[in-house]
């Protein structure tokens, strides 16, 4: 068992970390090598090797049943406990911590409506994922200086690029119907304001 410099063995290794992110999305359940490998999105060969690296570390009991393995998470492991658990707990905050900055930088009485959509608000954003933004204001000039100021502080805290659009209400009722705003209006996340289907 290492104690010292032991991160790079657990967190550099991805099959790893994807195996552990489906045991403690799923905590308490027993996984075979098969399923686990289906969950965390892996092969089985790298699953069942990457197991044996786990149980190492004692993260990852195995238990012998017949000709398979039954995995279970260690609850009582202090790797698991205070790294890994709280790793996964600020990945699972990102986006609430997003949503909190937007909202500092946009909420204001001159923006009707400001709402996260695309890939990021669906959660299948890639790493090269922009932040789409809309922003429905009657007094643009505002609404642009707003986002410049939120564009600075989300890349600097969080790397990420915004990608807005602005509109006035009028030019928003106008396009109400076009494929762009109806993809918007049927999955998106309210930053701050009215809900879009209350604009009229």
């Amino acid at each position: 068992m290492l104690f010292h410099r032991y991160l790079e063995e657990i967190i550099g290794n991805k099959p790893a970390l994807s195996m552990l992110r489906a045991m403690v999305r799923q905590k308490g359940m027993i996984f075979t090598v098969r399923r686990l490998a289906d969950e965390a999105k892996i092969s089985i060969n790298e699953c069942a090797l990457t197991t044996q690296h786990l149980e190492r570390f004692g993260i990852i009991n195995i238990q012998p049943i017949g000709k398979a393995y039954h995995l279970t998470l260690n609850e009582k492991s202090y790797i698991l406990n205070q790294i890994i658990q709280l790793i996964f707990d600020a990945e699972k905050n990102t986006i609430s911590q997003l949503i909190q900055t937007l909202k500092k930088y946009l909420t204001s009485n001159k923006i009707t409506s400001a709402v996260l959509f695309g890939s990021v608000s669906k959660g299948e954003e890639q790493t090269d994922s922009d932040v789409d933004l809309l922003i429905i204001s009657n007094d643009l000039d505002n609404a642009i200086d707003a986002v410049s100021k939120v564009s600075s502080k989300v890349f600097e805290v969080f790397h990420g690029k915004i990608s807005h659009i602005v509109f006035s209400e009028k030019q928003f009722k106008s396009k109400k119907n076009s494929d762009l705003i109806q993809s918007i209006l049927s999955d998106h996340i309210l930053i701050c304001g009215k809900e879009l289907s209350d604009i009229k």
